[in-house]
């Protein structure tokens, strides 16, 4: 019989690789979390991409992560360290269509251009930045084509994540982490949607049907950690020793299926979208 868990925390990230909002509730999607305030705030449903349409992250530009972005009523609002609060309407009303590039996918986005660009460009200190929204007229990425997965479903899109519409990590495994790390580390460093309490440490890799609450989830791949982790999300600067990545290459790769990429938390597929998860709900791996 599998362990039973608790839903301990809920992260919405509205923009591709800047900080992420703490939630007590929200709404499933098949791209991944809606705010519950405001439905089409949706997670990953902006990017911050250059001046060729490539996507950027805090791989490139480690300073993203101090920009916090806030849902007030019709608007996405962006604060960061000495730079004047930039509201931006979530409704995108300029109607510039780019192609973008998403690792080795391309996808559609409509751009906001102006004072948007301008402020990024600013406090990211790299010229030509802008924002770009998820065209809702456009085919989202299927995870099948980011990467081969033998879980990956037919159904199973994303707008501007990694890999996945949502993904989860159990306290227990980043204790362990920490156990093993002479500078310890925050979940913050690794981004997931969810965080589960009172299973044990990485249990959560053999949960391959589980509910939260009433929702009904699939994990389509472990996810695999990359450089990003090693970004401080408080300074905004990368780590000169590249932890906690190094330490977990030390005790968690599966180099028959996924090389030198570590493991830690899983990817998710959903099955029900469209009902609300709460903090304190039960997780109940099949």
């Amino acid at each position: 019989m599998k362990e039973l868990a608790t839903l301990s925390e809920i992260y919405l990230y509205p923009v591709k690789s800047l900080s992420g909002i703490k939630l007590e509730k929200a709404l499933t999607t098949k791209y991944g979390l809606a705010h519950p305030e405001n439905s089409l705030v949706v997670d990953r449903k902006w990017m911050i991409v250059d001046s060729n349409g490539s996507f950027r992250t805090q791989r490139q530009i480690p300073k993203m992560a101090l920009i916090k972005p806030s849902v007030e009523g019709d608007f996405l609002v962006f604060n960061a360290p000495q730079q004047n609060t930039l509201k931006i309407p979530i409704k995108n009303p300029n109607k510039n269509t780019i192609n973008c590039r998403l690792w080795k996918c391309r996808i559609d986005g409509c751009a906001y251009g102006g004072e948007v660009s301008s402020w990024l460009s600013s406090f990211l200190e790299v010229d030509g930045l802008d924002l770009i929204i998820f065209d809702e007229k456009s085919t989202p990425v299927k995870c099948q084509d980011l990467e081969e997965s033998t879980e990956t479903r037919e159904n199973d899109v994303v707008i501007y994540q990694d890999f996945s519409p949502f993904m989860l990590i159990g306290e227990n495994s980043l204790d362990e982490l920490n156990k093993r790390l002479e500078n310890k580390v925050t979940m913050k460093r690794f981004r997931p949607n969810f965080i589960s309490k009172n299973n044990s440490a990485f249990s959560e890799d053999d949960w391959e049907k589980f509910k939260i609450g009433e929702s009904e989830f699939c994990r389509i791949k472990h996810c695999t950690r990359c450089l990003l982790t090693t970004v401080d999300q408080n300074k905004g600067e990368r780590d000169k020793n590249q932890e906690p990545l190094k330490t977990l290459r030390e005790f968690r790769l599966n180099k028959e299926v996924y090389g030198t990429s570590p493991m830690f938390g899983i990817n998710m597929g959903i099955d029900n979208p469209g009902k609300m998860i709460k903090v304190g709900d039960k997780i109940t791996p099949e």
